[in-house]
């Protein structure tokens, strides 16, 4: 209920300021006031894994922090380790929101991270955010990418409406 809350103090902040950015980066800290929360980027430009973003149409994104996690033997593709993030979407629009439009692609340096699927232990991925999200609720399910057996640092690109319909939001972190 407090994410619900935040973003939607957040969305009518930058209606009523004219925010001309896609998105905007906040700290998960509920006690700071909006303008305390506004996050400088790294160097890179990417927001910190665990940081909220939120687009102009008033969706906005939680990527946590990931957790490493050896993947069933059952996995796709083979992987030693996985990185699993959970990603929270909160709907602060007007109109429905389906999460299965949400891009997410990762890397490691420059070259990109498969998506890890391992229906033994729950992880689904994109293809398992199905259901339609009304407007005022959230929803989370989690993500998981074959990466190395050592920790590395981890890109995840964010696009909500999909190729092409919002600009996409970079999150960066050890994974």
């Amino acid at each position: 209920m407090k994410f619900a809350k935040s973003a939607a103090g957040l969305c009518l902040l930058l209606a009523v300021a004219g925010c001309a950015g896609p998105s905007v980066a906040i700290t998960p800290d509920e006690n700071l006031t909006v303008e305390q929360r506004a996050e400088t980027p790294s160097a890179s430009g990417a927001a910190a894994f665990g940081t909220q973003r939120v687009w102009a149409s008033g969706l906005s994104v939680v990527l946590s922090a990931p957790r490493s996690l050896a993947p069933s033997e059952t996995a796709i593709p083979p992987a030693k380790r996985t990185a699993v993030f959970t990603i929270t979407v909160y709907n602060g629009s007007k109109a429905s929101y389906r999460p299965s439009q949400l891009i997410v692609r990762a890397t490691v340096g420059d070259s990109p991270v498969p998506e890890l699927v391992d229906s033994v232990q729950g992880l689904n991925g994109l293809a398992g955010a199905v259901a339609e999200l009304p407007p005022g609720r959230d929803t989370q399910f989690q993500v998981a990418f074959a990466v190395s057996e050592q920790p590395v640092l981890m890109q995840l690109t964010v696009q909500p409406g999909g190729q092409g319909q919002d600009v996409a939001t970079v999150f960066e972190g050890q994974a």
